[in-house]
């Protein structure tokens, strides 16, 4: 059995998350990183993409809880994660899910699993964490690692956080990158659990239909 997978994302009303240029900026209020700590502190590991490290360089670790420590999981099948990367900093275990031929295979402060050839075998994945006691995930991106998982419908609940800002643009990343689903028939729909005003925003919680 697979653990529980909670996808959370933060984007503009337009579905925006992050400039033009792909430059990071602050999407969710105060409130809403509490809550995303809160929920992170509630799970057993975080999983994001390579893009998401090398862009924002994030810690992943748990604001105001030192007894929270979730396994920071990232995603990089080539294994380009910067050795001064945050995420390889700190007492909390971080693993990278390199696939058949990664550029490098020794990494200071974090144990590389091979979860697949030319991309990460999410499925996979999800069997070795569950073999380390891993029951709840949190999935944080970015658009790459989102669309993945909606693609492969390997989620139970999909939150997002809209923000009161339009960013607009052709190339501006969306919450879920890839192909997209290429017609009417194979669109995944959802089924709307809540709707909460937080601050400025607002929290959409989806589950699968």
């Amino acid at each position: 059995m697979r653990p529980r997978i909670i996808l959370n994302c933060a984007a503009s009303v337009d579905g925006k998350i992050a400039l033009p240029n792909r430059k990071q900026l602050a999407i969710s209020n105060n409130e809403d990183f509490e809550r995303v700590h809160k929920l992170r502190s509630e799970c057993d590991a975080i999983i994001v993409g390579i893009g998401t490290i090398i862009e924002d360089n994030p810690s992943l670790t748990v604001r105001n809880n030192s007894g929270a420590k979730p396994i920071r999981v990232i995603l990089d099948t080539h294994c380009r994660i910067p050795p001064n990367s945050n995420v390889l900093q700190g007492n909390s275990k971080t693993i990278v899910a390199v696939g058949e031929n990664p550029d490098q295979t020794n990494l200071e402060n974090a144990e590389i699993l091979r979860c697949g050839k030319e991309k990460i075998n999410l499925t996979k994945l999800l069997e070795l964490l569950s073999k380390r006691g891993v029951k709840k995930i949190l999935v944080e991106g970015g658009e790459t690692v989102m669309w993945s998982f909606l693609k492969e419908e390997l989620f139970d609940e999909y939150n997002i956080f809209l923000s009161s800002m339009i960013i607009g643009g052709t190339e501006t990343p969306t919450i879920a990158g890839g192909k997209g689903f290429q017609d009417e028939k194979s669109l995944l729909n959802l089924k709307l659990d809540s709707v909460k005003q937080i601050g400025n925003g607002i929290l959409v919680k989806y589950r699968k239909k």
